[in-house]
């Protein structure tokens, strides 16, 4: 048996909870400065060195922002929580003159805010420079009028923004985001040389943005002729602490394209386009280079390969059927095979559903399933291609021992970007539908035996048992209602599903079939049975996962404000790793047009001019968006659609704000700021983990991420 293993590229949006398998990262993660030995760098600190940044610095910590509003303030901000953009803007207006100058101060800062949110630069920097003059003394005002500068492309008024701020403050939140601010000024007016300097300084200080700085030195450096050698080694940094990071490998796709080296710019460029797959540009490089390496372009791709089963015998536990679709795309769709492989680690019984048993497969026998165009059936055919038996109707292979396994490999599809189509070893039956343009594959598998494999796939470093159990049994819940939901339908889940996400059970080890076996005594009954992987301290359902309250109160200057913060010391899904906080607070960087070319699918609105919130949480969180432009607007109806234009799926969570970055009237690009993963309900990952080590078990874990919950105690039938 061979096992070939490549790293998955992530494919689906964020919300997924939590996200898929990282992009291609290189063995060791060492820092530019130590590949670089020997190469001519230019005068700029391009060659940084490595982040040593450790989570008991109290400088990383220490938080003073303080998040009181004035009551009338207040009182507007919560008409603005509840959705009422328009009531929200002008009852602002009413303060902005008020005689109390905290209250007019606060006035303006919010209208500033929802001035630059609408698209009203010059209204934005007018209302400010009014808070900024009625309020000179607050780092925070001040910090905002550098950034509206910055957005409006008034690099050199924005870089003495950043600097006066200086004056009012020492707090590392506001000196590291001035000098990020100070930085793209200097990028943007034109001297690479200055802005690398600055970004040395958040390299080597601040974790919270390293994988945004590693891509922004990386970007200078491919336009420095000097530096060049040094951007690939930044932008796979940037991937290492942030596999999310988009920016970053399409910078990387570009340059391995132009440094000729046609393996990595297909992964690469195939990545992309699995999570934009209506992309033309993306499409035609895919076909050049499809046709450059020939007939086994699939292989070089980032998808799990097996040669024959690895776990060979598990044994069943009896419990409701799930009916779970395999291969489906981003939209949840199971994509039409046109063939695949599929081999039992015991004899497989292919039955008929309506001529009953047609034939036995021996143990370690692969067979190869194979839609017919002209006959729009499907063949099952052996190692020499005869066909054993054919159908229109489906078909189901079942292991003739239960404990037995079989392995699905090598599926193909017309369109082999649309769905990962990685080897999966499976338990229980798998029927095959045939269709118009191909057939597709429904795994019918007891909810028992699944929650270990969903486990492998989204617990990821999380090894706590308690941690473990408290997630088996929110998976447990989650498809014990997705059974009782689509009863009716043919199949109850996908393997894309956002909340479960199925690679195979090829990937479980014991302590997670130890986790699902000791967590059946309770189910979650009465509540959403959700999760996602890394939480903040404002939560969708108001859980603080720390003891260090920030007092937060929704205004849309706070969340920014909010966004700025640093994490507590002690958040319960701090990582272990200091560089890797991009679960919990995170930056991209986006070009506008491709997020003109994203809206173009659903209305060609011309030049982006504005991206507007429209409807959120009573925290923040964002639930849709307005893209303004030249020629209309288009507003998203859901979180996921948001994050699709905005990223092609990849943002982490629905709680960020926008920075847009104007050329004119139009905007150039854009840069997020955001915190924590999905939509920030239901057990958090993370701080199930951090939660775990203070010493709860994990009905206290349940207990505290699903306060209003009523659990079953599935032994003795009570419900409490």
């Amino acid at each position: 048996m061979r096992k070939h293993t490549f790293f998955r590229p992530f494919f689906t949006l964020v919300f997924c909870l939590p996200a898929a398998l990282a992009w291609a990262q290189p063995a060791v993660q060492t820092a530019p400065a130590e590949q670089a030995a020997g190469q001519t760098v230019s005068k700029s600190s391009l060659a940084a060195s490595r982040v040593d940044s450790k989570l008991n610095e109290t400088v990383l910590h220490k938080s003073v922002l303080d998040y009181a509003l004035p009551a009338d303030i207040a009182a507007v901000a919560k008409k603005c929580a509840a959705g009422e953009a328009d009531e929200c803007y002008f009852s602002f207006k009413t303060f902005e003159n008020a005689p109390d100058p905290k209250v007019a101060a606060a006035a303006n800062l919010e209208l500033a805010v929802l001035s630059m949110q609408r698209g009203l630069v010059k209204q934005a920097l007018a209302y400010i420079a009014r808070a900024a003059e009625i309020n000179p003394d607050d780092p925070f005002t001040q910090l905002t009028q550098g950034w509206m500068l910055l957005s409006a492309g008034k690099y050199k008024k924005s870089r003495q923004a950043f600097g006066d701020l200086m004056y009012l403050t020492a707090d590392f939140e506001y000196v590291s985001s001035a000098k990020l601010g100070t930085a793209l000024a200097w990028y943007f007016g034109g001297d690479k040389e200055k802005a690398a300097s600055e970004l040395q300084y958040l390299y080597t200080s601040n974790p919270y943005a390293i994988s945004f700085v590693s891509y922004m030195l990386g970007r200078i450096a491919s336009e420095m002729k000097s530096s060049k050698k040094l951007a690939p080694v930044f932008l796979q940094q940037a991937l290492s602490h942030d596999e999310k990071n988009y920016a970053a490998a399409e910078l990387y796709a570009r340059l391995s394209e132009k440094e000729k080296n046609k393996l990595r710019a297909w992964q690469y460029y195939a990545t992309l386009y699995s999570l934009d797959p209506d992309n033309k540009t993306l499409a035609k490089k895919l076909a050049k280079y499809a046709k450059s390496l020939g007939d086994k372009s699939i292989d070089y791709l980032f998808y799990l390969r097996l040669e024959q089963p690895i776990v060979h015998v598990m044994e069943s536990t009896p419990s409701a059927e799930v009916k779970m679709a395999l291969y489906a795309n981003r939209e949840q769709i199971p994509q039409a095979l046109q063939s695949a492989a599929v081999m039992g680690s015991g004899t497989l019984k292919v039955t008929d559903e309506k001529l009953g048993e047609v034939l036995r497969v021996p143990s370690y026998t692969e067979k190869t399933v194979v839609f017919n165009p002209e006959t729009g059936g499907v063949d099952l055919k052996d190692a020499k291609g005869h066909v054993e038996f054919s159908a229109k109707r489906p078909f189901t292979l079942t292991p003739e021992n239960a404990s037995r396994t079989l392995l699905v490999r090598n599926a193909r599809a017309e369109n082999i970007f649309a769905a990962d189509l990685s080897d999966k070893e499976l338990k229980g039956a798998l029927t095959v539908i045939p269709g118009k343009n191909g057939f597709t594959l429904v795994n019918a598998v007891y909810a028992e035996d699944l929650i270990p494999a969903l486990l492998a796939t989204q617990a990821q470093d999380v090894k706590d048992p308690a941690a473990l159990k408290a997630l088996a049994v929110v998976f447990r819940s989650a498809l014990l209602q997705a059974v009782e939901a689509h009863a009716a339908r043919s199949y109850h889940i996908t393997d894309n599903d956002d909340t479960f996400k199925f690679k195979g059970i090829n990937l479980i080890f014991k302590d997670l079939l130890d986790a699902s076996k000791r967590s059946g005594e309770i189910r979650l009954t009465e509540a959403q049975a959700g999760f996602y992987t890394a939480c903040g301290v404002v939560t969708a359902d108001s859980l603080e996962n720390s003891a260090v309250l920030p007092g937060y109160v929704y205004s849309p200057a706070n969340v920014s404000k909010y966004l700025l913060s640093n994490p507590p010391a002690d958040l319960y899904s701090r990582p272990h790793d200091p560089t890797q906080w991009a679960g919990v607070k995170w930056m991209y960087w986006y070009d506008a047009k491709e997020i003109q070319n994203r809206l173009a699918y659903k209305q060609n609105i011309g030049k982006l001019r504005a991206i507007v919130p429209v409807r959120m949480t009573p925290q923040g969180r964002i639930l849709s968006m307005r893209f303004e432009g030249s020629k209309g607007s288009y507003e998203t109806t859901s979180p996921q659609e948001t994050a699709f234009i905005l990223s092609a799926g990849t943002m982490r969570s629905n709680l960020f704000d926008i920075v847009p970055l104007y050329k004119g009237k139009n905007i150039k690009s854009v840069l997020v700021r955001g915190y924590d993963t999905g939509l920030g309900y239901g057990l958090c990952l993370r701080g199930a983990d951090g939660l775990a080590k203070e010493g709860a078990d994990y009905m206290g874990i349940i207990k505290y991420y699903f306060p209003q919950a009523r659990i079953l105690n599935t032994t003795t039938g009570t419900v409490n």
